[in-house]
């Protein structure tokens, strides 16, 4: 197992076992995630690769272009410092059952960035997206950090503006399991919320207020609508998801919340689009229910 699959790894099972509640299903959750990572977040689905910058991560791969649907633009987690486009599981073939076209957006990392910088190239990919694509909708999903980043953009107009787009241009918006959509709130105590401190200090530093979703939002601005999947286990989570949607829809918007009973952190994002997974198939109703 390499570093970086590692480092990975321990982001994903301290996020999944932030509730203190939930610490001894934590430990087990570790050792079947050693004996399961493998390399499980990849395709080998045919793809074409795209930059849209001159950083090697700033790029995306785009699996099913041929396809009529809406698109797909998937930004994947990792604490905003580990991961890439790769860790696409198994919504390749997800998109193809639905008519979808996937396009896995790569982004440059802490400590080379932070989170502004990050949420700054997802906008350009989905400025690429939309120059490539212009009569099709395009839906965002993210999960953990890409959660927050795809809130972020789908919010604060200041990233799509530089596109010459705005919130509203977007079909849908979809955080799977994130935090940080207020990152001013206190980590919860323990070994786990000093992890998350120490995360938050290197994407955010001093910009957590500039940078969480829910404190961008407000009347005058229109924007997406939302389906926020959480899982129940997490506390902050939990909390923070019902308040992204409840400042949507007090700012006119809409906005669900879908609650992953039994799931953890990682297996909502390991299991999202495999045939019959509940979220996947909720997340493919809403898409199909788009005006």
């Amino acid at each position: 197992m390499t570093l970086a699959r590692r480092q990975i790894l321990f982001a994903a099972l301290a996020l999944a076992v932030a509730a203190p509640a939930h610490a001894q299903e934590g430990r087990g959750l570790l050792d079947r995630r050693r004996r399961r990572i493998g390399n499980e977040s990849q395709s080998d689905s045919p793809r074409q690769t795209v930059p849209y910058g001159p950083d090697p991560q700033q790029a995306v791969d785009i699996y099913h272009a041929a396809a009529t649907g809406p698109v797909l633009a998937f930004v994947h987690g990792g604490g905003w410092a580990h991961g890439d486009r790769s860790m696409v599981n198994s919504l390749p073939e997800y998109a193809e059952r639905h008519g979808l076209t996937l396009v896995s957006i790569g982004y440059r990392l802490v400590p080379q960035v932070n989170a502004r910088d990050e949420a700054e190239d997802v906008a350009s990919a989905v400025g690429l997206i939309h120059r490539m694509f212009p009569d099709r909708p395009i839906v965002l999903l993210g999960h953990s950090a890409g959660a927050h980043l795809v809130a972020l953009v789908g919010v604060d107009p200041v990233y799509l503006a530089a596109q010459g787009m705005e919130p509203a241009d977007l079909a849908a918006v979809i955080p799977v399991d994130g935090a940080g959509y207020d990152a001013t709130e206190p980590r919860e105590p323990g070994p786990v919320g000093r992890w998350l401190e120490r995360t938050y200090d290197n994407a955010f530093g001093d910009q957590r207020a500039e940078l969480s979703p829910i404190l961008r939002i407000g009347s005058g601005q229109a924007y997406p609508p939302f389906l926020i999947f959480h899982i129940e286990s997490r506390q902050d989570a939990t909390r923070q998801s019902r308040r992204l949607a409840d400042a949507l829809i007090a700012a006119g918007g809409r906005a669900e919340v879908v609650v992953a009973p039994g799931d953890t952190h990682h297996d909502i994002n390991a299991d999202f689009g495999r045939p019959g997974d509940v979220e996947g198939e909720r997340a493919a109703a809403f898409i199909r229910g788009l005006n």
